[in-house]
């Protein structure tokens, strides 16, 4: 706060119990509490709460101070008009808590309303000077570098994950070949659909959620990275399946894992294009270290492709086919963080200490009605080591009775 001199952070709380707002949990660990957050320079955080929910205020550690303390309906009576009385609530809420100088405001919000309420308390209170920051802000700063505690909660999250996918092959395993398809014991065609539910109940009974849903895709879908799949289609033998989950506990930190398999066979192609995949992977992680830059790691891997024949986005963009997207994306209490593993000049990410982020390396070829993609999630130690919060094997076929 001192080097960017901001001398108060306001951080808006959720408009619902469920409201993801990434940078009001990081104060709040996630507690079901409405609110809002002040945080003067120097000082404690303080958490500005309705009295009803003053158990969950107590279980932030933070200053606990009652929403009340401000006659919402006195000042209703005072001021009729909805925003002046909001105007007020808020002006006499920063008077009593020492709220001045440059306020930098954060947190998910409805952004005309926040529009509104903000310029008009700038034009009641003269002593205060709205800041917002567009990139790079202190707060999603802060939630890059993640402690101890907050890693050992990611690392429950990737074990409930890593048990999620392991589900979904045992279920898959269990099934028996037919004319071409996977079909139960009853001879029903297991469906993407049929897996899909078993992956949100499998998320739901390890305590998780999955707010921006599953991918399962096959065929050529796995050719778009974020083609969530048919619920209709049965199960196909020797097509490229993927699996993109990103669960989380409730309100609390992300997972994200991808896995490519085929079911009792793969082709000779797709075999050699998932071998060129986990091995750039495999190579990446074995080249990270703290403090280079992300950018390395795409040229690296672009670099790989190109000299095995493959299109990149290092050569050309946009590109349909071949490696068409970036390596892979900072992770914490939202699914993509800050920290980028890009080559654009826009970009200047390292890795740091206490950064936890994806690699996700992938080929895509609709022409050939597939694609392979990989990813784990890793943690970079205090000193510098490397951590796979992914423990889960690396295998492309998924055999079954025939």
């Amino acid at each position: 706060m001192a080097e960017r001199n901001i001398d108060v952070l306001v951080v808006e709380g959720p408009d619902g119990f469920d409201a993801a707002n990434p940078n009001y949990n990081y104060f709040v660990n996630s507690a079901h509490v409405n609110g809002l957050v002040i945080k003067k320079r120097g000082e404690p955080a303080m958490l500005v709460h309705h009295p009803w929910e003053q158990l969950q205020a107590d279980s932030t550690g933070l200053i606990s101070v009652s929403s009340e303390r401000w006659n919402r309906r006195e000042i209703a009576r005072e001021f009729p008009d909805r925003l002046d009385a909001a105007v007020e609530w808020r002006r006499r809420m920063y008077r009593d808590l020492g709220v001045s100088g440059r306020v930098g405001v954060y947190g998910t919000v409805n952004s005309g309303h926040n529009f509104a309420l903000l310029t008009r308390l700038s034009q009641v209170m003269p002593e205060i000077e709205i800041v917002g920051e567009f990139d790079h802000d202190i707060l999603t700063t802060a939630r890059l570098s993640k402690d101890a505690h907050e890693i050992e909660q990611m690392r429950r999250v990737g074990r409930k994950t890593c048990a999620v996918v392991q589900a979904v092959v045992d279920y898959i395993r269990a099934g028996r070949a037919d004319d071409g398809i996977v079909v139960t014991g009853a001879g029903q065609p297991i469906t993407i659909g049929d897996v899909k539910r078993l992956i949100n109940r499998e998320v739901s009974a390890h305590g998780m959620e999955s707010p921006i849903g599953v991918i399962f895709s096959q065929g050529r879908d796995t050719a778009l990275p974020h083609a969530e799949g048919e619920d209709s289609e049965p199960l196909r033998l020797g097509e490229a399946i993927t699996i993109d989950i990103c669960p989380r506990e409730i309100n609390g930190y992300y997972h994200d894992m991808t896995r490519t398999f085929a079911i009792g066979y793969a082709s000779p192609e797709l075999q050699q294009v998932y071998d060129q995949v986990q091995e750039i992977l495999e190579r990446v992680v074995a080249d990270l270290k703290a403090g280079e830059p992300t950018r390395r790691y795409q040229e690296q891997v672009c670099a790989f492709f190109e000299e095995r024949g493959h299109p990149t986005i290092g050569s050309a963009y946009p590109l349909e086919e071949g490696y068409i997207h970036d390596l892979g994306h900072g992770i914490g209490l939202e699914v993509h963080e800050q920290l980028l593993f890009s080559a654009l000049p826009t970009r200047n990410d390292m890795v740091v200490p206490g950064a936890v982020f994806t690699i996700e390396p992938g080929l895509y070829y609709a022409s050939k009605g597939f694609g392979v993609r990989l990813e784990d999630v890793y943690a970079c130690t205090p000193d510098g080591q490397f951590e796979n919060l992914t423990p889960f094997p690396k295998q492309l076929v998924i055999p079954i009775e025939h």
